[in-house]
């Protein structure tokens, strides 16, 4: 539920998402903290995944980010990831060569189109602990998630 602020804005047009990925042998899993324009936590979440390499695991944390927002109605995203293949590739600094990754990776930009402005970071990793927690919960069989609304 979005919350009325000063201007008409809500609370959660302006979203700052965690997302990262893990990948295990037999396992992976995606990890997404979203913070609210004044900082706050207003969604935690994880996703056990399909075996997977660790760069596709990290576009799965990304989708699973970009699927919280988009639920919560922002419109503008800063997305901080500590992938900076994912990174590089979303702002298009980086090729994407693998076949597996275009395909993640387009699904990542049309995701990307349903905000008015998506920002990238590449952050360092002690910097993304929490998603980084998240996502190895996840690849582990444990999911966690802040209630909604």
């Amino acid at each position: 539920m979005n919350r009325k602020s000063r201007g008409g804005e809500t609370k959660n047009d302006i979203l700052t998402l965690y997302a990262d990925g893990a990948s295990l042998p037999h396992r992976a899993g995606a990890g997404a903290v979203v913070l609210d324009r004044r900082g706050d936590i207003a969604r935690i979440v994880n996703r056990p995944l399909q075996p997977m390499t660790n760069n596709e695991a990290e576009y799965a944390g990304l989708m699973l980010a970009l699927e919280i927002a988009e639920s919560l109605g922002a419109q503008f995203v800063d997305v901080k990831l500590d992938s900076e293949v994912v990174v590089f590739q979303m702002i298009g600094k980086a090729a994407v060569n693998s076949p597996a990754l275009k395909v993640w990776h387009s699904r990542a930009c049309l995701m990307a189109l349903k905000f008015q402005k998506v920002r990238f970071s590449h952050i360092p990793r002690e910097l993304n602990a929490l998603a980084d927690a998240l996502a190895g919960e996840a690849a582990a069989g444990r999911t966690w998630k802040t209630a909604e609304g």
